[in-house]
């Protein structure tokens, strides 16, 4: 059993280790064999190692020269140590040394990163103070930490009459509680405050992908000559899109992966697999909701290929069965009645050295299937009536929204021809996964409907604001119909919340968006009243308040951030009614 002072010795958290007068180490404790690199349980004498001198010399002060106490800082393997060695006396005679090694390195490196830190704030605060624009900054509890001048001459208030206060309190209409909830940054969005025009863009600040606050500012000065800038800069992307629209007609295809709008990393990672996906002709398979833009990505594909063919599109769900053969493979003069004079070719033929993009396969005949797999099989093919060979030369690329593997359990799809096809896969996120990426297509969108006719200024703060809560079952095609229903509704060319469908204007509540929390919750209020004991109706909600916080909590364990988005609140709220309720995490 080990004595508590060997348990002591064991565990202390600095370096100990004493020598004879001959410099053989007797005791050492793990700390300092790790310092020193030792190894463990090895007889080490001093004077006798390597790159250990400083030491060294300390014990021979005490040793040799009698010193009382020998003390140094010093620099070994990597650590900041500040090192003492003290006399160890046994009846009136010198018999050794102790040693005491304290490490820095923690230490030091803590006092740098914070002198760091502030010199970055006071650089923060100096650049914050000067700039043209109004800004301020909130933390991760929505309270606001920094303002500057250009903010508090905009709605006439004093700067301490805001730092510390909740941004929710007192600026709700800014909507950087949202930016905190969903880590969304929105650029350049019009907003009116008082009789002021402004441009607000707002930051999300984060550490790790843990949303430690937020930074607003506010453009308010010299605004008409920011947007005669963004007017230029407009007329020079019409310029490109139109260079780049006919750059891809010669290729056959109507869009390449400019055409992708979003910086989030889901949309990021995609883009940069569907780009690897275009450097060879390996087959593609294209996964996602209706809506996501799987036609976007097959074109970006080939236009980024080096196929010097076209790209040929066939919806396989909308070609008659009887049609789907020769259409796919083509057919030879006189292969049938009422075939055409000097035959047809196929799709195949028609995408030789390009692309062929078969949408919807889900959907395509189990007979074609089979022929289909023998192409990709053989790469070749034979047009129908004809003995006549093509080797094929052609990127496929399939794309459905369907699932693959319940077709195949159903038997309406061939195992072996979805193991041909899935062999660079790619599952585009739905949009309410990549959230944030809806400002900048929002924008892309408008431009777009600017272009075909529509007097459009931009969106507001509140319309853009109910986008984002809005969970997007038709994804980008549902956000593409919503806003030109809008841009027909709007009279003074600015998209506002008024302008959007009455689904939008169901703002989301704890009663009502705990779709993702897996609770029963068919019983009603007056039900759960009962169950207190007939206790008054308040108590009954603040309990039911309460069960679902937890279980939020519990879902997400612990992530405050998350809990808060499948509640569909504010986080701040979040923190008041944990707080209330005296919830521990």
């Amino acid at each position: 059993m080990q004595t508590q002072q060997s348990l002591l010795f064991e565990n202390l958290n600095f370096g100990l280790f004493s020598v004879d007068t001959k410099f053989k180490v007797n005791a050492i404790n793990p700390v300092a064999e790790k310092i020193l690199q030792l190894l463990p349980n090895k007889q080490h004498v001093f004077n006798e190692l390597n790159g250990l001198g400083e030491i060294t010399n300390l014990l021979t002060g005490i040793l040799h020269h009698k010193e009382q106490i020998m003390k140094k800082k010093m620099q070994l393997n990597g650590h900041s140590l500040v090192v003492q060695s003290y006399p160890l006396i046994e009846k009136n005679k010198l018999v050794g040394s102790m040693v005491i090694m304290d490490d820095w390195t923690n230490i030091e490196k803590i006092a740098n990163e914070l002198r760091f830190s502030k010199e970055w704030e006071e650089k923060l605060r100096s650049v914050i103070e000067l700039a043209y624009d109004g800004i301020i900054l909130v933390d991760q509890k929505a309270e606001i930490t920094m303002v500057n001048n250009g903010f508090c001459e905009l709605y006439n208030v004093q700067s301490n009459e805001l730092l510390g206060k909740s941004i929710s309190n007192m600026y709700p209409d800014l909507g950087l509680d949202e930016a905190l909830q969903t880590g969304v940054r929105i650029t350049n969005v019009a907003k009116l405050i008082g009789k002021t025009q402004c441009l607000i863009t707002i930051l999300p600040i984060k550490n790790n992908e843990e949303i430690i606050g937020a930074i607003c500012k506010i453009t308010y000065r010299g605004l008409k000559h920011l947007q005669e800038a963004i007017k230029k800069v407009n007329n020079l992307e019409q310029q490109v899109t139109y260079y780049q629209k006919e750059l891809n007609e010669l290729k056959g295809t109507k869009y390449s992966f400019a055409n992708i709008i979003g910086e989030s990393s889901n949309i990021k990672r995609i883009k940069n697999e569907a780009l690897a996906a275009s450097n060879s002709l390996s087959t593609v398979l294209i996964l996602g909701e209706s809506g996501t833009g799987k036609e976007l990505f097959a074109h970006g594909i080939h236009a980024s290929s080096s196929q010097t063919g076209m790209f040929i599109q066939v919806n396989c769900a909308a070609i008659p069965p009887e049609l789907l053969e020769s259409e796919f493979f083509g057919y030879a003069e006189g292969s049938f009645t009422g075939a055409k004079k000097g035959g047809k070719k196929g799709k195949f033929e028609m995408a030789q050295n390009g692309t062929l993009f078969l949408d919807e396969i889900g959907d395509m005949p189990l007979s074609l299937q089979s022929k289909l797999l023998r192409v990709l099989q053989e790469k070749e093919f034979e047009p129908i009536g004809s003995n006549r060979i093509i080797k094929l030369q052609t990127k496929i690329i399939a794309a459905t929204n369907q699932n693959l593997e319940t077709l195949i359990k159903e038997g309406k799809f061939r195992e072996d021809l979805y193991y041909r096809l899935n062999i660079m896969r790619i599952n585009i996120p739905p949009l309410r996964e990549r959230i944030e990426d809806i400002p900048d297509i929002a924008e892309s969108i408008i431009s777009k409907l600017k272009l075909s006719g529509f007097h459009l200024k931009g969106i507001t703060h509140s319309a853009l604001t109910k986008l984002l809560n809005y969970n997007w079952p038709g994804n980008v095609r549902e956000l593409h119909n919503i806003l030109e229903r809008a841009a027909n509704l709007t009279s003074d060319g600015y998209i506002d919340a008024q302008h959007l469908p009455e689904s939008f204007n169901a703002n989301a509540n704890i009663f009502t968006s705990t779709e993702n929390i897996r609770i029963d919750q068919t019983n009603t209020l007056l039900a759960y009243s009962e169950e207190l004991n007939n206790k008054p109706y308040w108590n009954a909600i603040d309990h039911k308040e309460k069960e679902l916080i937890l279980a939020a909590l519990k879902e997400t364990n612990g992530n405050k951030a998350k809990a808060s988005r499948i509640l569909g609140i504010s986080r701040t709220w979040l923190y008041e009614k944990i707080k209330k309720y005296n919830i521990s995490i």
